[in-house]
């Protein structure tokens, strides 16, 4: 019994080493507290860093405090947190050294930590004792996003001192062990403005034996854009969906358009006559078989088909096809959103200008009030007809009576008359000038040429240049739309190159249809990059983005997305030239041949695999290869993974599979 005792001793509260030392180890041991907390509680146990929170015994704390300061090391990471009861420095170390030029301040290491210098961070952690210093080993950091979160965790660290950490403590049982369940997963959704989502779709029934894939993030059609949303960092997004869009797209060929023009060029041929039999010429027409119907009545929506189909999806192995500024502003969906958007620009000019010249006739008209109403009534009283019909001011003057009664009897009828006689005589006064405001009934309101005749000299030519400034802006507007519409393609293809999500490419490049071409078709039908306005059916819904899983057909080639001879915009283009830049996104099967050679160049100068930190180097070493980011680069590594090019040779190192280096060789 003895030697039971002095292998678990009983501590001062009552509770054995053994039973502190399973407790501390537990995942609902973790103790809020503060830093000043962190330095002055007592040790509870030699032999393992145990402590007495009062009468808790504790191990893993939490704190929350401003981040003061942050130094990235090869191997862990500094930060001290200062909650305002001290400061404390965490250290949190990483699985995989790091070289010290993916420290720098502007490293993708730094930028994807999520928080910075003064942000306010929650720490989990153990405490640690180094030299007599106390620190805390993290093991989680995180911003926290609430602007009170560092006083309401003082407020519930003072709550548990008064109700828990003071109280004689016992260690609560083991949680029950209950069959973990799976989460329902969450829709992703990107970050578009809000009419850029996709409208909502009609629910139809699904197979209960598997469950449908996870629909990728779609863009709404340009032309359902609102104003709000006309701006150049949406047209970015558009112009990169349809880069990506064309690069699983065949190139169209002259054959195809003929044989798509044959059949849209007559517009009484039904779809039905080109497949019709010969020998069955005099069958009895049927009538096509109706749509399937579920339970409820309502046809199962089904996906379109069609029978008439041009050349088929390009395989893997297709060329890669550039697409040059020539061909981007001749598809027709961009062009109409870039001169939407530049119309927007000059639009909201507009605004400013009408919304400051009402601002100075506000002004004008509060230091020049209009006349008064009283000497409108007194001049309204002398005009008063008397009971036998006459006006007052005709039976005074005779001249002015004659040519009125003139008017009367040959002119106008008697309502005619005495719906314009107030305004008549309140505007002339003179009798022998009632001609000319009967002449001119139908001009402008009374109001309207009162405020017109007290213009002063000043405002009238203020306002006269405020119209001659806004039709000049208008003339100029139309000259400078196409110029416009070109800087706007020119500024998003150069954005998109700084950002790394196009590069500029030397191969082959997508042909530009001639003005003598068929209908200047395209590479895809609208309805392929984008799902039909009226179209709410779950089949349109499961539609990819991409056209590599869609077929041009010739139904659709009315719809295609370039230019035609006809329009308007055709006229706006200049030629294509031979010497343009072509750009290809940067996507898992464009990048394969770049980090396939990238590694064969790295593993010649290092033997037995290479690591992501000094492939990546000899990759940017490339002017073309420099700005793509590790993320997209990742994304690439994994894919030629699962392709089984490369394969890990432990660790963090890769190295090609058996045969992929003569392989990788005919991709160059």
């Amino acid at each position: 019994m003895a030697s039971t005792t002095e292998e678990t001793p009983i501590l001062e509260n009552g509770l054995s080493a053994d039973a502190i030392k399973s407790y501390i180890l537990r995942t609902d041991s973790i103790v809020p507290c503060s830093v000043a907390d962190v330095r002055s509680i007592p040790q509870a146990l030699k032999d393992i860093e145990a402590f007495w929170l009062g009468t808790v015994p504790c191990r893993t704390v939490c704190l929350v405090g401003i981040l003061a300061s942050a130094v990235e090391y090869e191997s862990r990471s500094v930060y001290s947190v200062d909650d305002g009861t001290g400061v404390v420095n965490c250290i949190k170390k990483r699985p995989v050294r790091l070289e010290t030029v993916d420290l720098a301040e502007d490293s993708i290491h730094v930028q994807s930590r999520g928080y910075d210098i003064g942000d306010t961070v929650s720490v989990v952690g153990n405490i640690q004792e180094v030299k007599g210093v106390r620190q805390i080993l993290v093991s989680s950091i995180q911003r926290s996003l609430l602007p009170n979160a560092e006083s309401r965790h003082i407020l519930n660290v003072l709550e548990h001192h008064r109700t828990r950490y003071s109280q004689p403590f016992t260690i609560p049982p083991l949680p029950t062990p209950a069959t973990p369940q799976k989460y329902p997963r969450s829709e992703f959704q990107l970050n578009y403005a809000s009419s850029m989502a996709s409208s909502p779709t009609a629910t139809g029934f699904s197979s209960p034996i598997g469950s449908p894939k996870k629909a990728r993030p779609r863009l709404r059609h340009p032309s359902r854009l609102r104003s709000k949303d006309l701006n150049e960092n949406v047209f970015r997004i558009y112009l990169s969906h349809v880069l990506i869009s064309t690069l699983s797209a065949p190139e169209a060929s002259s054959s195809d358009f003929n044989s798509a023009s044959s059949h849209t060029n007559n517009p009484t041929t039904l779809p039905s006559d080109a497949w019709s039999n010969p020998n069955q010429s005099d069958a009895t027409p049927k009538r096509p078989s109706r749509p399937i119907s579920c339970e409820l009545g309502s046809p199962t929506p089904k996906k379109p088909t069609s029978r008439r189909q041009l050349s088929p999806v390009p395989p893997e192995d297709s060329p890669l096809l550039g697409v040059t500024l020539s061909y981007l502003r001749r598809v027709q969906v961009l062009a109409e959103l870039a001169r939407r958007i530049v119309n927007q620009v000059t639009h909201e000019r507009d605004k400013v200008l009408r919304h400051a010249e009402r601002s100075a006739r506000a002004k004008y008209e509060v230091l020049h009030p209009p006349p008064s109403k009283h000497s409108g009534q007194s001049k309204s009283t002398n005009s008063l007809p008397d009971r036998s019909g006459a006006p007052i001011q005709s039976r005074k003057t005779s001249s002015g009576t004659q040519h009125l009664g003139s008017y009367k009897s040959t002119k106008a009828p008697r309502s005619t008359l005495i719906s314009h006689d107030s305004g008549i005589r309140q505007l002339q006064p003179s009798p022998s000038s009632s001609r000319i405001s009967v002449s001119t009934a139908k001009s402008p309101s009374r109001a309207k040429i009162q405020r017109t005749e007290t213009l002063t000299t000043a405002e009238a030519a203020r306002r006269a240049t405020y119209h001659a400034k806004l039709s000049k802006l208008h003339a100029e507007d139309l000259v400078k739309r196409p110029a416009r519409t070109k800087r706007l393609f020119e500024s998003a293809l150069r954005t998109l190159v700084k950002e790394g999500e196009v590069v500029l490419y030397e191969g082959p490049r997508r042909h530009v249809a001639s003005s003598k071409s068929v209908g200047k078709r395209g590479f895809a039908t609208s309805s392929e990059l984008w799902p039909d306005v009226t179209n709410t059916t779950d089949a349109a819904s499961s539609r990819n983005l991409s056209v590599a899983s869609s077929k041009l057909t010739a139904h659709s080639s009315l719809d295609l997305e370039t230019i035609s001879e006809d329009d308007d915009e055709f006229a706006e283009l200049s030629d294509p030239s031979d010497s343009e830049d072509a750009y290809v996104p940067v996507t898992p099967r464009v990048l394969r041949p770049a980090l396939l050679t990238a590694l064969r160049q790295t593993l010649m100068r290092h033997r037995g695999g290479v690591d992501f930190a000094s492939w990546m180097r000899t990759l940017r070493a490339d002017e073309q290869w420099s700005r793509v980011p590790d993320l997209v680069l990742k994304e690439a590594i994994d894919e030629l993974r699962e392709e089984e090019w490369i394969h890990r040779v432990g660790g963090e190192r890769w190295d090609f599979t058996r045969g992929s280096w003569a392989r990788s060789m005919s991709l160059s």
